[in-house]
């Protein structure tokens, strides 16, 4: 056994995961990129809020302070003299009017929300899906690791035994060859199977973040739609990568409107108040309040706001295109991933009766061998088929739940 593969089953003191369920839970709370798609949500709610600001009041405070010399050359009699300018200014703006600026804006935001949600579905249903995989991976390679060592036990006893008959001139020495190449046969079976847990089992704690001790078998299915239509009907609502697409084609559309608004004029209510001193000349003072309403218009710009507008319904284009794409995809992967679903089943099914009569056929043999009636070669053959025919129902169990989780991860069930 490796040193790596012994660090590892060392580790049962460490965090462990017994269910796939709480394997799950323990990648939701470890994973860096559910951090990532929980930040951009709450950046998209965000931006929600500054968009909502266009509508509100601001409070603008400005002032200024200076030290100089101010000569008014005798104007009024005034001679030079040291001063301190200082001036200082509160301005208050209600936006009235803005295009429609504001409105875009916010529906812009909050497709940007619908999509950075849909994204944060995504990650956590694919994190699931990969979970899964690799708790199925750490069982497979378990199994595997123990047949193997079985079986290299196994092969070792017959090839001892066929070297003690070869030189009491009881078998020929092809029987010796033989069994040497069925003995080099179950050490490599071994090596690989002891490097398939070793990576099975990093990538489970890189996924999950603990260590995969004591875990149960594979648990039935997650509920699914009994139907396709009703897969393909939920997937058209729930899909996160058909609902991002949706988002983003109403994010173009506002972009769009917003870039019409610029066409037209603002308009807002304002209130001033400001007081300066020492501006002028020495001991300059001077108040004012102002309460009105301020109007811009910027009706040529040069091309610059066209251009814009232009380039706007083009993204619109491109985003209804994208959308489009995404349900026709969408569609086509619920079909697949429906149909994977059914047919790793019953692939289950066959594996696990295929095993289940590999391992009748094994004791069968073993029965033949022990009183004579077959070589012990062909004890080595059924034992072979035997541990193919668990690997591949081990295999087989797997491939099922993780065609469930991936037919899951279609629907947008996190």
């Amino acid at each position: 056994m490796t040193l790596g593969l012994a660090v590892f089953l060392a580790a049962s003191t460490a965090a462990s995961a017994a269910t796939l369920e709480e394997a799950i839970a323990a990648a939701l709370r470890h994973a860096p990129e559910i951090v990532v798609a929980d930040a951009e949500t709450d950046a998209a709610k965000a931006r929600l809020e500054q968009a909502r600001s266009g509508r509100l009041p601001t409070a603008t405070l400005s002032g200024t302070i200076g030290y100089g010399r101010l000569d008014p050359q005798n104007f009024f009699n005034l001679g030079a003299a040291d001063v301190t300018p200082r001036a200082a200014q509160v301005v208050v703006e209600q936006p009235l009017f803005t295009g429609g600026r504001v409105g875009a804006g916010i529906d812009r935001a909050r497709a940007g929300i619908a999509g950075a949600e849909a994204g944060q579905s995504g990650a956590r249903a694919q994190l699931a899906m990969a979970v899964t995989q690799a708790y199925g991976d750490v069982l497979t390679a378990a199994r595997m690791l123990s047949l193997y060592e079985r079986l290299l036990t196994e092969t070792t006893e017959i090839e001892r035994q066929a070297r003690l008959r070869y030189r009491a001139g009881e078998s020929p020495s092809t029987d010796v060859a033989q069994a040497g190449a069925r003995l080099a046969e179950a050490r490599a079976g071994l090596a690989r199977a002891q490097g398939m847990q070793i990576s099975a089992r990093a990538r489970f704690t890189n996924l999950a973040g603990i260590e995969p001790v004591d875990l149960q078998p594979l648990p039935a299915n997650p509920p699914l739609p009994g139907t396709l239509d009703e897969a393909v009907e939920e997937a058209m609502r729930s899909n996160p990568q058909l609902v991002q697409a949706q988002a983003g084609l109403r994010a173009a559309q506002a972009a769009a409107r917003g870039a019409r608004a610029e066409q037209l004029p603002t308009v807002g209510a304002f209130a001033e108040a400001g007081t300066v001193r020492d501006q002028f000349f020495p001991d300059y003072r001077a108040d004012s309040a102002t309460v009105g309403i301020r109007a811009r218009w910027e009706f040529f710009s040069g091309g610059r706001v066209s251009g814009r507008v232009s380039e706007a319904s083009s993204e619109v284009r491109a985003a209804d295109a994208r959308m489009r794409a995404a349900s026709m995809q969408v569609e086509e992967q619920v079909i697949s991933a429906f149909q994977g679903v059914r047919t790793a089943q019953l692939v289950e099914q066959a594996a696990s009766d295929q095993a289940g009569s590999a391992t009748q056929a094994l004791e069968s043999v073993r029965h033949e061998v022990r009183v004579g009636m077959k070589p012990q070669l062909d004890l080595l053959d059924a034992e072979r088929e035997a541990i193919a025919a668990e690997a591949a129902s081990i295999r087989a169990g797997t491939d099922r739940i993780v065609a469930a989780y991936r037919l899951a991860a279609l629907l947008g069930r996190p």
